[in-house]
């Protein structure tokens, strides 16, 4: 079995998303709108390594580079898992939730290959650059924004969890600052 290359964008991914309340909220995202975690990671990640704002154009290249891989694989493998909750069947309880726990871990795989193939979707962008913090926050506004809008409106409880995620994202800016970031999504 190969190994996964080292990627900074993994690496953003694993320290934000396992920061206190950030799992929970993405999953209310995904939830609530049915969208990729891993295309908002990746929105919020562009900006904040400096590698800029996306297009409508190169958005659309970037979801397009995943949607197959997700549809078919990430969200499957998720919808059996979930599934599994509480058993199965007339499956043994422990062998279930052995299974179970395979599955998440696979799944988790799947979405690490995913995230690779968004970072090679935009392989042209800059690599890090001397942006500024606060410009680089507002690069990563400005990418979910767009991302988003394919989603419909956003409520009050979507910025709460976005913001949630800018802030840790952007944990050395002002919050003040990250928090008006957060209402211009």
């Amino acid at each position: 079995m190969s190994e996964f290359p080292d990627h900074p964008f993994w690496d953003f991914s694993l320290d934000v998303y396992t920061s206190e309340g950030v799992g929970s909220a993405c999953l209310e995202l995904q939830d609530a709108h049915e969208l990729d975690v891993n295309i908002i990671l990746f929105c919020f990640w562009l900006g904040a390594s400096g590698r800029g704002t996306l297009t409508a154009e190169r958005m659309a290249k970037v979801t397009g580079a995943v949607a197959e891989w997700h549809s078919d694989v990430v969200r499957a493998l998720r919808a059996v898992r979930v599934g599994m909750r509480g058993g199965v069947g007339g499956a043994p309880a422990d062998l279930n939730e052995s299974l179970r726990q395979r599955i998440q871990k696979t799944e988790i795989d799947c979405e690490h290959t995913e995230q690779l193939m968004l970072a090679r979707s935009v392989d042209d962008l800059d690599a890090e650059n001397d942006r500024a913090g606060a410009d680089r926050l507002t690069d990563a506004a400005s990418n979910v924004s767009l991302y988003l809008e394919a989603f419909g409106e956003v409520s009050d409880s979507d910025r709460k969890n976005l913001g949630l995620i800018l802030k840790v994202a952007f944990r050395d800016l002002p919050p003040d600052r990250v928090e008006a970031a957060a209402g211009s999504i």
